[in-house]
C-alpha cells in the first residue's frame, strides 16, 4: 500500500524545519526570558545558522523560502523608507546651504573611502603575484551573459535620473528616488518661504513614523532570519569547496582586504575625523553587519543601518540622507575591492605587461565605476565586468572567478555597510548633527546602569514617544517606539507624541554587546533617526 501524497515529503526537509523551529524557539527564549541583548542576538543566529548548515551537510534548501520571504519584505520597505525619510530630512532642515554641505560631503566621503579601497587592495594583490602561473578558462558564452548585465556609460548617467517614480518605486532604483525626493523637498522649502506648507510637511513626517514602525516590525525578525540566511549561505559556501580550491588565495585575499576595510579603514576614520570611538561604534552597527554578511544585499540592510547609527548619535537629517546613496555610491567592497583583485588576478594569469600608469587608469575606472552600483546580490561580479570592458580586459576569464565572487560577496556587502554609515557618522561630525550625550550613552551602557524614572515631565534632553517622536530642546531628538531614551540631565523630559503624557519607566542603556538588558533596553527601532517635528522648551 503507497503513501499516497506523503511519499512525497523530504524527510531531510522536515527535520531540518523542525531544527529551525527549535532555533527559534531557543532565540525567543534568550530575548524574552533572559534579556540578551539584540546584538548578540544576531551573533548567537548566526552561529546557529552555520551550526544548523553543517549538521545538514548543507542539505537546508528548503529553507530558501523562510529567507527569501525576509528579504523581499525588508526591501519591500526600502524605497518608501528613502523616500518620505529624505523629504521629511530636508524639510526639517529647511537650509538649502546645509543641504548642499551635507549632499556635497556625504559623496565625498564615499568616494574616498572607495578610493583607500583601490589603492589598498592594488597595494597589497601587485606585490603577492596574485594570479601568476594560473591557468583560467575562456568561456566565452557565460562571459556574453556577464556582458549583458552592464551598460554603456551614457546608459548609466540616464539610469540616474528619474522616468517614472512609480517604476522607480517599486523598482527599488535607489539613485532616482533620491533625486526624486530631493527635488520635491526642496521646492516644499521653497514654497513655504511664501505660504505654510503645514499640512505637506506634516502629511510626510506622519507617513514617515508610520513607516518607521512597519519596517521595525520586520526588523525585529533580524534574528530568527540570520539562523536561515546564515544557514543557506553556508550551504552555498561549502558546495561550492571544491571548485574554489585552486582560488583559495584570491578567497581568503578577498576576504582579509574586506575585514581590514570593514573596520581598520573605518575604525580610523572614525577616531581620527569623527572622533568615536571604534568599538562603542561597531557594537551599535554589529547587527547591521552581520545583516549584510548574510544577505549580501547593502539595500535590504538599509533599514537596519538607518536604525542602529541613531543610538550612537547621528542625526536624522544625514543618516537618512547619507546611508542610502551608501547603497548606490562608494561601496568599497563591492567595487573595490573584489574588481581590483579581479583584475589584477587576471592580468598576472595572462602575463601582460601593465606598467604604473595602466595601474593608475585601472584605479581611475574602478572608481567611477562604483557610482550607481546597486546594493543587491551579485553586484561585485557586474561590476568588475564594467571594469574589464573599460580596460579592455577579457571579460570570459571572469567567469573561473563567479563561484569566488558569490563567496566573497558576504564580507564586500559588511564592508560596504560599513563604510556607509562610517561616512554618515563622520558627515553628521562635521555638520553639527551628532549627538555627543547619545554617543555617551551608548558607551556607558554595560559599565553602569542609572535608575530607571517614572511619571516624568519637565526639562531640556532627549525623550522618546511611544509611537510617535519625542519634543525637545535639542536640535536632534531620536525617536524609539516602546523603549525611551533619556537624557542624563537632571530632572525630567517633556515628552510629545502621545498626548504630552509621561509615558513610564525610562532608562538610559542602549543597544550594544552587553550580554542582558533590563525591560527597557530593546533595540532601539527605526525612528531612532526621527527628527522632532516641534522643539518644545523646557
Amino acid at each position: 500500500m503507497g503513501l499516497g501524497p506523503l511519499s512525497s515529503i523530504d524527510p531531510t526537509a522536515v527535520a531540518v524545519w523542525v531544527a529551525v523551529i527549535v532555533l527559534f524557539a531557543l532565540i525567543a527564549l534568550l530575548r524574552v526570558a533572559l534579556k540578551v541583548n539584540f546584538s548578540v542576538l544576531t551573533i548567537v543566529a548566526l552561529v546557529l545558522g552555520i551550526a544548523l548548515s553543517l549538521a545538514f551537510n548543507g542539505d537546508v534548501t528548503s529553507l530558501n523560502l523562510l529567507g527569501n520571504i525576509y528579504i523581499n519584505l525588508i526591501t519591500a520597505l526600502v524605497a518608501p523608507l528613502i523616500f518620505v525619510s529624505i523629504i521629511s530630512s530636508i524639510t526639517y532642515v529647511g537650509n538649502l546651504r546645509k543641504l548642499r554641505g551635507i549632499g556635497l560631503r556625504s559623496v565625498g566621503w564615499l568616494m574616498l573611502t572607495n578610493l583607500i579601497a583601490i589603492v589598498m587592495t592594488l597595494a597589497v594583490a601587485i606585490p603577492l603575484h596574485i594570479g601568476s602561473g594560473v591557468k583560467l578558462v575562456n568561456d566565452e558564452a557565460t562571459a556574453g551573459f556577464l556582458t549583458s548585465q552592464t551598460a554603456p556609460f551614457d546608459q548609466v548617467v540616464l539610469n540616474f535620473f528619474p522616468k517614472n517614480i512609480i517604476g522607480d518605486l517599486s523598482g527599488n532604483r535607489v539613485v532616482p528616488i533620491i533625486i526624486t525626493a530631493t527635488v520635491l523637498a526642496i521646492a516644499i522649502v521653497s514654497v513655504g518661504r511664501k505660504r505654510s506648507v503645514d499640512i505637506v510637511r506634516g502629511f510626510f513626517d506622519q507617513t514617515k513614523d508610520v513607516i518607521y514602525k512597519a519596517v521595525g516590525y520586520v526588523v525585529e525578525l533580524t534574528p530568527y532570519a540570520v539562523i536561515v540566511l546564515g544557514a543557506t549561505s553556508t550551504a552555498a559556501t561549502t558546495s561550492k569547496a571544491d571548485a574554489l580550491l585552486a582560488l583559495l588565495g584570491i578567497l581568503l585575499l578577498g576576504f582579509a582586504l574586506n575585514f581590514v576595510q570593514a573596520f581598520l579603514v573605518n575604525g580610523a576614520l572614525l577616531a581620527l575625523v569623527a572622533k568615536v570611538p571604534p568599538l562603542t561604534f561597531f557594537k551599535a552597527v554589529l547587527p547591521a553587519q552581520t545583516a549584510a554578511f548574510t544577505t549580501q544585499s547593502s539595500v535590504a540592510t538599509l533599514p537596519l543601518s538607518i536604525r542602529q547609527i541613531g543610538t550612537i548619535g547621528v542625526g536624522a537629517d544625514v543618516a537618512n540622507f547619507t546611508t542610502p546613496i551608501g547603497t548606490t555610491i562608494g561601496m568599497p567592497g563591492c567595487a573595490g575591492v573584489w574588481p581590483m583583485l579581479s583584475a589584477v588576478f587576471t592580468i598576472n594569469a595572462l602575463g601582460l605587461d601593465y606598467g604604473p600608469a595602466a595601474y593608475v587608469g585601472l584605479a581611475i575606472i574602478g572608481l567611477f565605476a562604483s557610482i550607481g552600483t546597486a546594493g543587491v546580490p551579485g553586484t561585485a561580479i557586474v561590476t568588475a565586468t564594467t571594469v574589464f570592458t573599460a580596460v579592455g580586459l577579457p571579460v570570459q576569464l571572469l567567469v573561473p572567478l563567479v563561484p569566488v565572487s558569490n563567496i566573497v560577496g558576504m564580507p564586500s556587502t559588511m564592508a560596504n555597510v560599513s563604510a556607509a554609515v562610517t561616512c554618515a557618522t563622520i558627515v553628521a561630525r562635521q555638520t553639527g548633527e551628532f549627538d555627543d550625550d547619545a554617543l555617551r550613552r551608548a558607551r556607558s551602557a554595560g559599565r553602569h546602569r542609572v535608575p530607571a524614572a517614572a511619571g516624568v515631565a519637565g526639562v531640556a534632553g532627549v525623550a522618546v514617544a511611544g509611537a510617535g517622536v519625542a519634543s525637545v530642546a535639542s536640535p536632534v531628538a531620536f525617536a524609539a517606539p516602546a523603549a525611551a531614551v533619556a537624557s542624563p540631565a537632571a530632572g525630567a523630559t517633556r515628552v510629545a507624541g502621545v498626548g504630552g503624557s509621561a509615558i513610564g519607566r525610562l532608562s538610559l542603556s542602549t543597544s550594544t554587546l552587553s550580554l542582558h538588558r533590563s525591560d527597557d533596553d530593546a533595540p532601539v527601532p527605526i525612528g531612532a533617526c526621527g527628527v522632532a517635528d516641534h522643539a518644545t522648551a523646557a
